[in-house]
């Protein structure tokens, strides 16, 4: 049997879930694709009577800029003017250059992917670094 989804698709979701779980009562609902893998998500739950609304941007570019957040239509508001408890999040890989996000909005780091010498890697160990005059040695 195969799925029908990309494996790229199925790590997007493995990481909003990290973050957004439906076991503290998220629900994470696709709101539109984005150039490549890019996805914004909506998050809501309520929490202690109040409702959390969170747009979730999900991005693998080495350079995130604000103008991700004007093409995909993401605000800190919603769609009657009120103002979202919880506002904006970016989940990106790690090492990517994070300048360009607003202030204001939450940054996550993926825990699959990460920028190494300016390229994407899977992650399925750590991001080793070297050591001034130092070898490290790689275990399999």
């Amino acid at each position: 049997m195969g799925g029908n989804q990309d494996v790229m698709r199925g790590f997007v979701s493995q990481e909003i879930n990290r973050y957004f779980s439906s076991f503290d009562g998220w629900k994470v609902l696709p709101v539109t694709n984005l150039k490549g893998y890019d996805q914004v998500f909506s998050a809501e739950r309520f929490n202690q009577g109040e409702k959390e609304s969170v747009s979730v941007l999900v991005s693998f570019e080495p350079k995130i800029s604000h103008e991700f957040a004007g093409k995909a239509g993401v605000s800190g508001t919603g769609a009657y003017g009120q103002v979202r408890k919880g506002g904006v999040a970016y989940i990106v890989p790690r090492n990517a250059d994070t300048s360009g996000i607003p202030a204001g909005a939450r940054i996550l780091f993926m825990k699959s992917f990460a920028y190494q010498n300016g390229i994407l890697a899977w992650e399925k160990n750590p991001v080793r670094r070297p050591v001034a005059g130092k070898e490290i040695p790689v275990t399999a």
